[in-house]
């Protein structure tokens, strides 16, 4: 079964795409994740990886929408640390670089890094798709170990503005089966109307049954302005408490909709 991820080889989508799936000719690079997304909703056998949240910049805003848009379903979250070196030609000192490439979240998570080096930065398609920017004075931020590949040296390695960096990925598929079974499960929850509370009684329905939330991110609705829906992902509780915290959220004039349970 096809694996689609945001390529190419030896990106971070890539690395998780391995944890996931060893079989290498499974793995079909995209050269975004807009296409990542189009190419399973296309494809009813396959299965993508996405990322949909960093520890450092937070929700990865255009796989949020998307599992709105598509008819997805999570069947797994893989957990991959985040850490970035800076790649160069071998006859390049650290001194000689006056730009970097990368993707915009791996250079807002080496802001510290780039502004300490007043570096200039540009936007590239992935990390590994940056290193096709490298020459005498540019250099590019790449997952570490990646660049080696691709016959460039890293300057300086772990050049991400704090330890411990983490990127959780979900794995969709469209598939008409799907596992029922997971420790976790996402909603997304959609308000009918606005009014006073809205958030507060999404979280005391959750909290009324004790159930755990690891996650929460609001997203607008692209209606007008100042309307959200709500991402939720929780601890699976019982099968009857959570028939009973979709009908009472029902009740309240929400919209729900199950992306899936899973294990990470």
């Amino acid at each position: 079964m096809s694996l689609f991820y945001l390529g190419p080889k030896g990106t971070f989508s890539y690395l998780a795409a391995l944890k996931y799936e060893k079989d290498l000719n499974q793995l079909i690079p995209k050269e975004n994740l807009y296409e990542v997304i189009q190419a399973v909703q296309a494809n009813p056998q396959s299965k993508a990886i996405v990322p949909i949240e960093n520890a450092i910049e937070g929700t990865i805003n255009v796989v949020a929408d998307n599992l709105v848009e598509h008819d997805l379903t999570i069947i797994k979250e893989i957990h991959l640390d985040i850490e970035f070196s800076l790649y160069a030609q071998s006859t390049t000192s650290l001194e000689d670089i006056t730009r970097v490439y990368s993707i915009g979240p791996a250079i807002s998570q080496t802001q510290k890094f780039i502004h300490e080096r007043q570096l200039d930065y540009a936007y590239a398609q992935s990390t590994v798709d940056a290193l096709k920017y490298i020459n005498a004075t540019t250099a590019a931020i790449a997952p570490k170990g990646s660049g080696e590949a691709y016959g460039y040296v890293p300057l300086i390695e772990n050049i991400e503005d704090f330890p411990h960096n983490m990127t959780r990925f979900l794995v969709l598929t469209r598939e008409a089966t799907v596992p029922n079974k997971g420790h976790q499960c996402m909603l997304i929850i959609t308000p009918s109307y606005d009014k006073p509370g809205l958030l507060a009684s999404i979280l005391n329905t959750f909290a009324l049954f004790n159930v755990n939330l690891s996650w929460i991110e609001s997203r607008p609705l692209k209606t007008q302005l100042g309307m959200y829906r709500f991402f939720v992902q929780c601890v699976y509780p019982s099968d009857e408490d959570m028939h009973k915290i979709t009908t009472i959220l029902e009740t309240l004039d929400f919209e729900i909709r199950h992306l899936g349970r899973f294990d990470a």
